[in-house]
């Protein structure tokens, strides 16, 4: 296990936080890096996957996630375990599918709930985005067999206050009722934004995003490369993790309002996984490690990765 002072050989300067609008306090900590080993390969994931975006646990079982392609593929969620390999597949009824690109699992009415976004705006000219909150699948039993379809419990339209932004993150806090998206960081800006869930689930018609502030998640250099595109909340709702395509950033949490924007989060770097395009991020069910999930490109296959990551 790689101690503090060694991860710092892979891990860039992160700044503070800026653009806080919650009222905190200003603070200038700088928490220590988490405990890490290094990425590795935990396996590749099925060809159906080859344009893998989203991933999340199933808090049914330890061993199984849920993944999802983006833009210009068949509505479907895809079940894999840890080594990435394909348990079942459970097609989508009734969702908009323009450009899916993050997926979440969280506590609802109904149970569990699976949060189907539909926000990928790579030119930011989208006026509306969607996150649909969907059933979990049933649970993939013996062979590799179709599931039974699952259909929206409810479907929210979404508006960037101040216009569109390119998003591919989604978490959701049930515990604290708030739904949260994280843009890419295209404009220059890694932004987060909240929306309350009682809301979303009350309104017919769009709901405007709160901005809570600016994440000073390091956007420059090689652009591509520091773009964010994916996000989750622990299982204890005490950490945020946010990924870009080489770099991980962990935010204490304890809800919006208490969100402290100018907080330097820990961080790790995923160059030694090597993915092809990470897009995916999700805590394991004992929240001790993340799953990474990567597309394919060329000849390479889509893959499943891991990091171990002491809180």
């Amino acid at each position: 296990m790689i101690t503090r002072s060694l991860l710092g050989l892979f891990a860039a300067p992160v700044l503070g936080l800026t653009g806080c609008s919650s009222g905190v306090a200003e603070s200038n900590a700088t928490p220590e890096d988490p405990v890490c080993d290094l990425p590795v390969v935990a396996g590749y994931l099925p060809a159906q996957l080859f344009e893998a975006s989203g991933i999340a646990r199933d808090p049914r079982r330890s061993d199984l996630f849920w993944v999802h392609n983006d833009s210009d593929n068949d509505p479907s969620l895809y079940a894999v375990d840890t080594t990435g390999a394909l348990a079942g597949e459970a097609a989508i009824i009734g969702a908009t599918n323009r450009d899916v690109e993050d997926v979440a699992v969280a506590r609802c009415t109904e149970g569990w709930c699976l949060f189907y976004a539909d926000m990928g705006d790579n030119l930011s000219v989208r006026d509306q985005v969607y996150v649909h909150r969907l059933p979990l699948p049933d649970l993939p039993s013996g062979a590799t067999v179709p599931l039974e379809a699952v259909s929206p419990f409810a479907s929210y339209t979404m508006v960037f206050p101040g216009g569109p932004r390119d998003a591919e993150s989604l978490f959701v806090d049930s515990e604290r009722g708030e739904l949260g998206v994280v843009t890419k960081g295209r404009n220059g800006q890694v932004e987060l934004y909240v929306a309350d869930l009682q809301t979303l689930e009350s309104v017919d018609g769009p709901v405007a995003l709160e901005r809570i502030g600016r994440l000073d998640v390091p956007i420059g250099g090689n652009l591509s490369a520091q773009y964010v595109t994916a996000a989750d909340l622990s299982p204890d709702g005490q950490r945020l993790g946010v990924r870009s395509y080489t770099w991980l950033y962990v935010f204490e949490w304890a809800g919006s309002s208490a969100f402290d924007t100018l907080a330097a989060p820990a961080n790790a770097a995923l160059f030694p996984a090597a993915e092809p395009q990470g897009e995916g991020l999700a805590f394991s069910n004992d929240g001790l490690r993340f799953f990474l999930a990567s597309e394919g490109q060329g000849a390479r296959p889509p893959q499943l990765s891991r990091i171990d990551c002491l809180p």
